[in-house]
């Protein structure tokens, strides 16, 4: 049997973030003609891996070796990348409409004809282009007038337009439809056809059982498993990407709160806010009072444009909110914080924490009408309320005078915890609330939370560590692709049931 021919090798390849292991020892072969699935969990190091490959993290902000058709390659930019073959598709469509299909393909590398730029000679060197890898894509139109699917399609012509050894294509069905996914899949039989080598990174499972020919899953920054389609099963995909086998008995005993509703989601439709945001679509769920419900599913899947909605930061286009038996109209933050609505967003820096204020006034913001009469501050009452919540979540710290900024992340968050439970919420949306946060504080905001818990507040969490999110939820609604697809009491779900049908296996 002809050995196949390696067209990129990754050795040894480890990335650190401080003293996150993002990358650990990776080694990877992608050869010639072939699709190869990467998989993983959120947090599995699949971005990492993905940067580094396409220039976006310079190959010397890692240790190991990329080697490309036989050579070692630095690279240091995405335009190194493309220049030195490595052709990248990356997940959001960046598509001009004013501009026509062959002007996309060769958006940021305009040819020339003798040096002159001519518009006859990028429509030809396009028409080529589309004609040598079968692409359906009308080079003369305005992209206004492509489908989603010729959109990616186009975007894959861009990659290919520099003739690159191989092609990464970055989650690209994430916001195509059914069929859309499906025409894309063609396309991309037809350019392994060519022998054109794709490296596909993915988080749906079906489409790497129908499409590639080999598969790799990454977990917790190292290779857990790599099989040829020979071997494919969806059962040793996802044992791979939790880490166990899904034989597990699930015995443990989870408190099921039977309590009415006070939050109910119904057929919640939202347009896509821009780039980094997907549309939801049909979204159904509800919340009890005094329950933990975790929004389970991949990045990408709606689970914090869920809370965005619900916080009133993102307008409802169709559906309906009920709240406490009252249907909201017109929400927007201000007034869904009024109805005691609290949102503590996954960018606590950014979004959460005042770098410039110490931690009193961090602890009280948005509560200040608590410790004021007749417009006058009780600065007095203020300090007592806030020192009394931060040292009944442990906040460790030498001075509540101090800026948030000499705290750890873990003491951070629980600021943030603590200034939620001075405003005393009837719902308390937690978005990633132990991102950047050691293993040892994870178990006290775990223990914070049962708290709020326990004080009648509902909790709605996102977390993409499903250890994390089992361990803490009551009740979990899985989202995909901006739709809520399963929904289970915690006794009769796992890890992989979250999987399954956040990966679409099951549906």
């Amino acid at each position: 049997m002809m050995a196949l021919k390696s067209v990129l090798q990754v050795k040894d390849l480890s990335k650190s973030f401080g003293n996150v292991d993002a990358l650990r020892k990776v080694n990877l072969n992608f050869f010639e003609g072939e699709i190869h699935a990467v998989l993983g969990q959120n947090g599995a190091g699949k971005s990492t891996l993905i940067k580094l490959i396409t220039g976006l993290y310079e190959t010397s902000s890692a240790s190991g070796t990329l080697i490309l058709n036989g050579a070692q390659i630095q690279l240091h930019s995405v335009s190194d990348a493309r220049q030195k073959g490595i052709g990248y598709v990356p997940q959001e469509i960046e598509i001009v409409d004013t501009l026509t299909v062959a002007e996309n393909i060769f958006a940021g590398n305009l040819p020339t004809n003798n040096g002159v730029f001519s518009h006859r000679h990028i429509l030809k060197l396009a028409q080529e282009l589309v004609e040598k890898f079968e692409l359906n894509l009308p080079v003369a139109d305005l992209a206004a007038s492509l489908s989603t699917a010729q959109r990616q399609t186009t975007m894959i012509a861009r990659a290919l337009a520099s003739n690159p050894a191989i092609l990464l294509l970055d989650e690209p069905t994430t916001s195509l439809s059914k069929e859309d996914a499906q025409t894309l899949a063609k396309t991309m039989m037809g350019l392994r056809d060519k022998n054109v080598t794709m490296i596909y990174i993915t988080h749906r499972i079906p489409e790497v059982l129908n499409l590639c020919d080999r598969a790799t899953v990454l977990r917790d920054g190292q290779v857990a498993l790599e099989l040829p389609k020979s071997e494919f099963s969806t059962e040793k995909i996802i044992s791979s990407m939790i880490g166990k086998s899904l034989n597990k008995d699930n015995t443990e005993s989870y408190k099921v709160i039977s309590g009415k509703n006070i939050l109910t989601l119904e057929n919640i439709h939202v347009p896509r806010r821009g780039p980094q945001s997907v549309s939801l679509d049909d979204v159904n769920l509800t919340v009890r009072e005094g329950e933990i419900l975790g929004l389970g599913g991949l990045v990408g899947s709606g689970r914090t444009e869920v809370l965005d909605l619900i916080s009133g930061r993102t307008p409802l286009a169709s559906g309906k909110i009920t709240l406490s038996g009252e249907i909201i109209v017109g929400a927007n933050p201000q007034k869904m914080r009024d109805k005691g609505i609290i949102y503590l967003t996954e960018d606590r820096k950014r979004e959460g924490l005042l770098f410039n204020l110490n931690l009193i006034k961090n602890t009280t913001a948005g509560s200040l009408n608590l410790f004021s009469k007749f417009g006058i501050l009780d600065e007095r009452k203020e300090s007592e309320i806030a020192v009394a919540a931060m040292k009944s979540l442990t906040v460790k710290t030498n001075s509540y005078a101090a800026e948030p900024s000499h705290l750890s992340g873990g003491n951070q968050q629980k600021v943030l915890l603590a200034r939620a439970l001075i405003s005393k919420p009837k719902i308390l949306l937690l978005d990633e609330p132990t991102k950047g946060v050691d293993v040892g504080a994870r178990q006290e905001i775990y223990e914070v939370i049962r708290r709020i818990q326990a004080s009648g507040t509902s909790v709605i969490v996102v977390a993409s560590d499903l250890d994390e999110l089992l361990s803490l939820a009551n009740r979990v609604v899985v989202m995909a692709g901006g739709k809520s697809v399963d929904e289970f009491e915690r006794a009769d779900g796992d890890e992989a049931r979250i999987l399954k049908f956040g990966t679409g296996v099951l549906s």
